[in-house]
């Protein structure tokens, strides 16, 4: 049985063919080298195009890392960092490694309050992180609420980190983090090349800040020197250059993300409209166990998100229209299995199984 990975949120198009290309050319003429330990020619590509200097941007091996040297570098060993409550782990992982302090802040109706972010920021936080579009729900923040959060953060002191890893998938992109860094605002953008790019193997994510903060990036960063491998800012570069890419993975993702809504409401399963590569599915019992059979049973790996602090749920990527679909029917399958059983539970007495959808 083929295995179908619904649970990282890979693209399932692909890099644009230029990427591929450049990472080839650059393997066979120069994979005895070391890359750029400056990345200087990605990092003026990507200025150019987000719209600022090259010394606002800084270059990593994944977000990951760059969430690291920026709690290293802006929060420290005792300082104290906020998150949202059910969000990616990296923000905790990079605290726990660095030995900063965390605060959470809990979701409103399983999208995040700038009210409640606003109110927990004080004197002692030095580096909030809000992922917008947030992870692993599929909402968004209005721009309105994101300008409050500038505000808030730029009065207490905080630097302020945007997770916009799955920017690229909206259509509009005004009222993104970047228009607050173009604005000399105290805010770290973060974006990736792994999502609709389609290149996560190469691992490569950049951040745009004022060129202060940037400079603090950098200063850690020079501790890992080569980061940044020469296949990856080879094919970064070239991605950049294809005019209609993303464009047409936007367009496609969102055909499929229709048809996902359409087959979960026919099965009538809940979820939450998103804006990104994936959704969030509410299975109304208990989601490891469906996530489990899935994978057992029809080769299919979702992430449950019980482990995020949002049981009964399961982030499922959104893929082509046929793999929505082979998602769709095991899902049907493994609800309806669930749900006789819970029937026959009930039958000989024993009422301990939650109802089930189907």
């Amino acid at each position: 049985m083929d295995v179908l990975r619904l649970h990282c949120n890979e693209s399932p198009y692909g890099p644009p063919m230029s990427a591929v290309a450049a990472a080839t050319d650059e393997l066979n003429a120069s994979g005895a080298r070391y890359p750029d330990s400056e990345c200087a020619l990605l990092r003026e590509r990507i200025a150019r195009h987000v719209g600022t200097s090259g010394e606002m941007v800084a270059v990593g091996n994944g977000t990951d890392e760059l969430l690291f040297l920026i709690t290293l570098t802006c929060a420290g060993p005792g300082g104290q960092v906020l998150v949202t409550d059910s969000t990616f782990p990296g923000y905790l992982n990079s605290a726990a490694a660095v030995g900063s302090s965390v605060q959470t802040v809990p979701l409103n109706d399983r999208r995040i309050s700038a009210q409640a972010v606003i109110d927990a920021l004080g004197p002692d936080v030095k580096v909030v992180y809000v992922c917008n579009p947030h992870n692993p729900t599929g909402t968004v923040l209005p721009p309105a609420d994101v300008e409050r959060i500038v505000d808030a953060a730029d009065a207490t002191g905080a630097i302020l980190v945007l997770d916009e890893a799955y920017m690229e998938f909206l259509s509009l992109e005004g009222g993104t983090g970047l228009d607050a860094v173009k604005a000399g605002r105290r805010v770290i953008v973060l974006r990736t090349f792994s999502k609709a790019w389609g290149l996560a193997s190469l691992r490569i994510g950049y951040a745009v800040a004022h060129p202060e903060l940037i400079g603090r990036i950098e200063r850690g960063r020079r501790a890992l020197p080569f980061n940044v491998n020469r296949l990856a800012q080879g094919a970064a570069a070239a991605a950049l250059d294809s005019d209609g890419f993303i464009e047409g993975v936007r367009s496609r993702m969102s055909e499929a993300r229709e048809r996902f809504y359409r087959r979960l409401a026919a099965a009538g399963v809940e979820y939450v409209p998103s804006v990104t590569n994936f959704v969030l599915v509410n299975v109304e019992c208990d989601s490891s166990v469906v996530a489990q059979q899935l994978a057992d049973e029809h080769g299919v790996i979702v992430r449950d998100l019980e482990l995020f602090g949002l049981p009964g749920h399961l982030r499922v990527t959104i893929g082509t229209e046929p793999q929505v679909d082979r998602f769709c029917s095991a899902l049907e399958s493994v609800l309806s299995s669930l749900a006789a059983e819970a029937r026959r539970d009930t039958v000989d007495g024993r009422s301990d199984v939650a109802a089930l959808p189907l």
